[in-house]
């Protein structure tokens, strides 16, 4: 997984300014005409429509504004506000009235502070996230006074006495709470756990590798918990192996690609607790890197070594309960590591099974057969009755010299390494030395079950 503060920008597009934008006397406005009031808000630039000659206007948005010529409204305001026909723009009832409108405070998305104003505005109707009712009159939605990801003005807050107040001061450590509203605009995604299909301009490129794709093939399955905050969530920690780690959805593909290997722990069920460091390389894994300023609390802790190459990498002690229940017997904390695995409930494991999980198989290889020679000889007084039934045993897979099966096996010693790794020993399919019993499996190449794992 990679390591990443923020997960999900959203950008917020609530650019508004219009304190005071209607001329209703006189000739059409200068152009060049300062529309903002000073902080605090001063003597407006232009006059209001009386409440009694608003209805004059034609209505529009739904009667949330009305239907303004364009030459009476400064130039620089005709961007924020909604074309009508015939030359006029959709200016927004409180507006138009009241010539030193200040919006009502209230609180926007992801919980920072915002500014109470009307649908009628196309970026606040159009918002990317949904803005909230809050505690808003009428038929106005909050919209935030700062986008809570990129930390700029929006512009929703320059009105009025409401521009005098300092800017909001986000904590980037801080995550974000969730914001349901998020949810209902995306198609769900995925069947182990929730989430929701996200366009690809909300999902940061670094971590797109870690999701699946939506059937649309252009957005990405991202967990409810992370879009509903906007990419700023602080996963729950963990421990899982004696390790820590943090809880992260099935629904990300590098999490549901190991989820044999994965405790869920104190986790959701739809949830697996993914440790900080590989416990394979000591890398770290970026699960404890996903939230705002989170690390790791504990130094990386590698599973100790137990193989039998120069530098002991081929084989690690791992927990037995990572071992299926099935397999466990095959297996030992010894492995070709002198006295063994030191942490208790342990077992040693080849590292290609680690990394392969329930999927692995080995690589077949041709066993030679010439240190049974003499044992077929004793069986078949002809020598070429002996040579060819020989061919019949030579079918094998390269099996870890730390396999409990083979270190203990004292006809291990008259096999080689032909076409198999050297920490591997090419074993026949068939025991040679139960030849007179017939064809008796080793367990090489079928993986017998362990007896009373049923």
């Amino acid at each position: 997984m990679r390591e990443s503060r923020h997960a999900l920008p959203i950008v917020l597009l609530v650019s508004t300014a219009l304190t005071g934008c209607v001329e209703v006397d006189g000739p059409p406005v200068n152009q060049n005409v300062q529309t903002s009031s000073p902080c605090p808000a001063g003597t407006p630039k232009r006059k209001a429509v009386p409440l009694d000659l608003i209805d004059a206007f034609p209505s529009c948005e739904q009667n949330m504004g009305r239907l303004i010529p364009d030459f009476l409204i400064p130039a620089d305001f005709h961007s924020k506000l909604a074309a009508g026909p015939k030359g006029t723009l959709c200016v927004p009832v409180e507006f138009a009235t009241n010539a030193e409108f200040t919006p009502k405070a209230c609180t926007s998305v992801f919980g920072v502070k915002g500014a109470c104003l009307s649908p009628a505005l196309p970026d606040v109707k159009n918002a990317p996230i949904k803005l909230p009712k809050a505690d808003c009159p009428g038929d106005q939605l909050c919209a935030p006074c700062i986008d809570p990801t990129t930390k700029k003005a929006t512009g929703a807050c320059d009105f009025g006495l409401m521009a005098c107040d300092p800017p909001e001061n986000i904590d980037d450590c801080k995550p974000f709470p969730p914001e349901p509203s998020l949810l209902q605009q995306y198609q769900p995604c995925c069947n182990d756990g929730p989430a929701h299909c996200a366009p690809p301009e909300y999902v940061d490129p670094g971590q797109a590798k870690d999701l699946n794709m939506c059937a649309d093939g252009t957005s990405y399955c991202v967990p409810d918990e992370i879009l509903s905050r906007g990419g700023k969530y602080q996963p729950p920690s963990c421990r899982t192996m004696n390790r820590e780690g943090r809880c992260l959805s099935l629904c990300i593909k590098s999490v549901s690609e190991q989820a044999s290997q994965l405790e869920q722990g104190t986790c959701a069920s739809h949830e697996r607790c993914v440790p900080c460091y590989d416990p394979r390389t000591g890398l770290g894994t970026g699960a404890c890197t996903v939230g705002p300023c989170d690390k790791p609390k504990e130094p990386a802790k590698a599973f100790e070594t137990c193989g039998g190459t120069s530098d002991g990498s081929d084989a690690l002690c791992v927990p037995n309960y990572l071992v299926p229940a099935s397999d466990r017997c095959h297996f030992d904390n010894i492995g070709c590591k002198s006295g063994g695995c030191a942490e208790p409930g342990t077992l040693c494991v080849p590292k290609k099974i680690i990394d392969a999980g329930p999927t692995y198989e080995p690589k077949k290889c041709k066993a030679s057969m010439s240190g049974f020679l003499a044992l077929f000889m004793t069986i078949f007084s002809d020598p070429f009755a002996a040579f060819s039934k020989m061919d019949d045993y030579s079918e094998g897979a390269c099996i870890s010299k730390c396999m409990k099966d083979v270190r203990t096996n004292s006809s291990a010693s008259m096999l080689s390494s032909n076409g198999c790794d050297a920490d591997e020993l090419c074993v026949p399919c068939y025991d040679p030395t139960k030849l007179s019993q017939g064809k008796v499996p080793t367990g090489a190449c079928d993986r017998p079950t362990c007896p009373g794992s049923q």
